[in-house]
């Protein structure tokens, strides 16, 4: 709304040129002394100015403040105000005009203006990782460390004596030491909206390429391909199926933030790793299915094994029975034996109350799983980022990719084996490569074998396993335990073993009588 108190001739005619020239530029407000006006070229775009006339203009150059928002953040004000008023500076006349055009090229040229705030924090995050350095001064005899790690370092000299024997080699691997931890980078190109990224720890790196929607962070399909956040994969010596899992879920996570889901939701939702299909989520149709084995699959089982245990019972009391005839003389101690054949029913009666308790516990166990799960992934849209009218609202997500990416490659490469408790990861990225591209034709090479049991896994919850250890914990007894990692204590699963328990124990049972009837035939020959 354009107020309707009389303006300036000179100003007024200055104002008028200039709405001319950027009709885009939408005026607000406008008196002898001051102007508020906004542009943008998006919705998230959108930045509002207010440009103040002093007595003695054009001689006393205009003042320009820009206003602090969501979309403007401290950093984004504070270059903006500079920029402007050193235009008006500059310009001796049509100062209005001169600061219009500078704020109309720069948004529209910066692609990086709605995620301006997001873009510092990403670069603090990298920035933060700052790499150790050594430098040598061979005349002294002296060495300069500058050891750092995230915001702590210390900084020392090191004075090597002249009779100290030849440290050429040890020199050597010193420097190898200090390089091998080079620092993560960040370079910006705003005029592309493209960042670069070289994500490194110890021997493993990552280079990428991020490019930012215009509409971020809302994506026009024309540019990015239906994506806020366009990530695209450079170099890397993580093997492929590593790589491809970390730059799948990166990519879900910004399709699903865009979508409007909070940032919690969408790393929930973008699991690589698919639900079994016996983890059944619908949990009303559980509860039915819990109920239907309780009353009679479950005791159908107990009333066959409760059978099978007394017939056992009658064979050992028979047994008894003869074996005290012949031991007195044809006497049979009836009063012993029907006390023996007592303590067998109770026997039988703990051992079925015991089973059946087992059976209950582990299906409560189950079905608190499915219901945490279910809790967990319910609601796929926030409800406040759904407006009244239906529309969804997209959520930024560049601070999310970034630092799920810094988040991986830093993690993982640490990451331990909850079984076994070493390192998942070996510390050569080839020997890494070596594992994946070990056939598994080569049965009969024993080094073959055992770089495939140290092959890494990601299971449901999110660990990572060597194959033996995930092996071992998913195939043998106790079945369908928690993962042992202190910070998880979900359900294990993966979709190459079966997640179904009955079929676990059947496999099991099958395993040990076919080891059984090998032992039999080793004894027998």
């Amino acid at each position: 709304m354009t107020s309707s108190t009389p303006i300036h001739k000179s100003i007024a005619d200055e104002i008028d040129e200039a709405k001319a020239m950027f009709p885009a530029v939408n005026v607000l407000t406008s008196t002898p002394s001051f102007l508020i006006a906004t542009y943008q070229r998006s919705p998230y775009t959108r930045i509002k100015m207010t440009m103040t006339f002093p007595s003695g203009y054009p001689e006393h150059t205009l003042i320009v403040n820009i206003d602090q928002d969501v979309v403007v953040p401290p950093g984004l004000k504070k270059k903006l105000e500079k920029e402007l008023n050193n235009v008006a500076i500059e310009q001796p006349t049509q100062q209005v005009r001169a600061v219009w055009e500078r704020l109309v090229s720069f948004v529209d040229t910066n692609l990086f203006v709605p995620c301006w705030k997001e873009l510092k924090q990403c670069v603090d995050m990298i920035q933060k990782h700052q790499p150790s350095t050594i430098t040598l001064f061979e005349g002294k005899g002296k060495i300069k460390l500058s050891l750092k790690n995230e915001a702590y370092y210390i900084n020392c000299s090191i004075i090597i004596d002249p009779a100290y024997p030849d440290f050429s080699a040890e020199l050597k691997q010193c420097v190898d030491m200090i390089q091998k931890h080079q620092p993560s980078t960040i370079t910006l190109f705003e005029g592309k909206g493209k960042i670069k990224l070289s994500l490194k720890n110890e021997a493993y790196y990552i280079n990428c390429s991020i490019i930012i929607d215009p509409a971020y962070p809302d994506f026009s399909a024309a540019v990015t391909g239906g994506k806020a956040c366009l990530l695209q994969l450079q170099t890397t010596n993580f093997p492929t199926p590593i790589a491809n899992m970390m730059m799948t879920q990166a990519q879900d996570i910004v399709r699903r933030m865009q979508e409007g889901l909070s940032s919690e939701k969408a790393m929930n939702l973008s699991n690589p790793v698919k639900v079994p299909k016996n983890f059944n989520l619908n949990i009303d149709e559980y509860k039915e299915k819990y109920k239907a084995r309780l009353t009679k699959d479950t005791i159908s089982n107990i009333k066959h094994d409760t059978e099978a245990l007394k017939k056992v019972s009658d064979l050992r009391n028979k047994e008894a029975s003869s074996v005290r005839a012949s031991g007195d003389n044809g006497y049979v101690d009836h009063k012993a034996l029907h006390k023996d054949r007592k303590d067998a029913r109770r026997a039988i009666k703990k051992l079925t109350d015991e089973e059946k308790a087992a059976d209950l516990r582990f299906e409560e166990k189950e079905l608190e799983w499915q219901l945490e799960e279910k809790k967990r992934l319910a609601g796929y849209y926030d409800v406040y980022n759904v407006p009244a009218g239906g529309t969804i609202s997209p959520q930024p997500s560049l601070y999310v990719l970034i630092s799920f990416l810094v988040q991986k490659v830093h993690g993982l490469v640490a990451e331990t084996c909850p079984c076994c408790n070493k390192r998942v990861l070996p510390v050569r990225p080839e020997d890494l490569e070596s594992i994946y591209n070990t056939s598994s034709s080569s049965k009969s090479d024993k080094k073959a074998k055992e770089m495939r049991k140290m092959k890494p896994y990601r299971t449901y919850c999110g660990c990572w396993y060597h194959k033996s250890c995930l092996n071992t914990l998913l195939t043998e007894p106790p079945f369908g335990c928690e993962c042992p990692n202190v910070n998880c204590g979900r359900r294990v699963f993966h979709p190459d073993w079966p997640g179904d328990i009955k079929q676990l124990e059947r496999e099991w049972s099958a395993k040990q009588a076919r080891q059984r009837e090998i032992e039999d035939a080793m004894l027998f020959l």
